[in-house]
């Protein structure tokens, strides 16, 4: 009896069904003959460095031969750089340094006969921009004129003095000579130096009671590197081997510079060299009066190997570049160590090749 009622019940649906027709069938979408490709274009790139073209590809197996076609600007022959997947899941194509000329770079990417991205007729342009380093070492050798070689000679000396100096007291003074020659990189790495020195002194061997004088001197050569930090930091360093009136010595020398070293500035450093003794400064440089480089200096020192107070003097100097390659030197100084201030001195000079 419940089996005959459900048949009942079901006979209307049924009607209903067989009235409306055949039931559609879901039919598939067509599956695209080429691979699908999202790429981000780069506007910009560094001379001589490689150029990384970066897409993300649906379907990259319907195309095994996905290139970026490039060329450098000028040229009419094409390259091909490969599209390789990537660990990170993405893909990616290469254009070597050789090919990242200054004058541009431009490309379009394909697959067999389907552009996927500009044509050869319509390539997509890259512009090549040097570099911050690139452009400041360019700027550089402009200022030096492509000289990128220096050879100077310096000599500064200073007259101590003391209180009993008038009563036949020990003296107390030095000079100082340096030769160098300097190589620009004008990079990280600025210059390299290489030079030799020579300090004579003499200067109270115990006090000025004493009325005793050590004669010191020393020669000594030294390598020096200057690195570019940042477009207004540069750091200065030394090492020095050497000799000296009492033995074998060794020494070296570290600054830093605020500033363009050719131009106005502000740096401050230290020096250690063996039995002459510790040296510190600080130095203002300015340029503000053409064609003369001008600068103050604070300096308190040890030099020549004295045992007294520290000396402090206040030196200023001043430089200017003659018929290009020349460039003279000369500073005056007022200072003391055990007494009244007494006066000193330099002279340099500097050839560019």
């Amino acid at each position: 009896m419940r089996a005959l009622l459900l048949t009942l019940l079901l006979l209307p649906t049924v009607a209903a069904a067989d009235d409306a027709g055949p039931v559609p069938v879901p039919v598939p979408a067509a599956v695209p003959s080429s691979a699908r490709l999202l790429h981000l274009p780069p506007l910009q790139a560094e001379p001589d460095h490689p150029l990384e073209l970066i897409a993300a590809i649906d379907g990259a197996w319907r195309e095994a031969d996905l290139v970026a076609r490039w060329r450098r600007r000028g040229d009419t022959s094409w390259h091909d750089a490969p599209f390789r997947r990537s660990s990170a899941g993405g893909w990616y194509a290469v254009i070597p340094a050789d090919g990242v000329a200054r004058a541009g770079v431009e490309y379009f990417i394909t697959g067999g006969e389907t552009l996927h991205f500009a044509s050869a007729d319509a390539p997509h342009p890259v512009a090549v921009v040097p570099s911050a380093v690139d452009q400041l070492a360019e700027l550089d050798r402009r200022r030096h004129q492509g000289r990128a070689d220096e050879v100077a000679i310096d000599v500064v000396g200073h007259q101590f003095g003391n209180r009993f100096e008038e009563a036949d007291g020990p003296r107390d003074h030095f000079l100082r000579a340096e030769t160098r020659w300097t190589h620009h990189f004008f990079r990280h790495l600025y210059a390299t130096s290489f030079g030799f020195g020579a300090i004579e002194g003499v200067t109270p061997a115990e006090s000025a009671l004493d009325a005793m004088e050590l004669e010191t001197q020393a020669r000594y050569g030294f390598g020096e590197v200057r690195v570019r930090l940042h477009p207004a930091i540069f750091v200065d360093a030394r090492v020095a081997l050497g000799i000296s009136h009492d033995g074998f010595i060794a020494g070296g020398a570290a600054a830093v510079i605020l500033g363009r070293p050719w131009a106005t500035s502000v740096s401050a450093g230290a020096e250690y060299l063996g039995d002459m003794g510790p040296s510190a400064f600080v130095r203002l440089q300015w340029d503000t009066a053409p064609p003369f480089l001008m600068g103050a200096t604070i300096l308190r020192t040890d030099l020549p190997g004295a045992v007294l107070d520290d000396g402090v003097l206040i030196r200023y100097d001043l430089s200017h570049r003659l018929a290009g390659r020349f460039t003279s030197r000369a500073s005056i100084s007022v200072g003391a160590r055990d007494g009244a201030p007494h006066l000193g001195g330099g002279l340099g000079m500097a050839y560019e090749f």
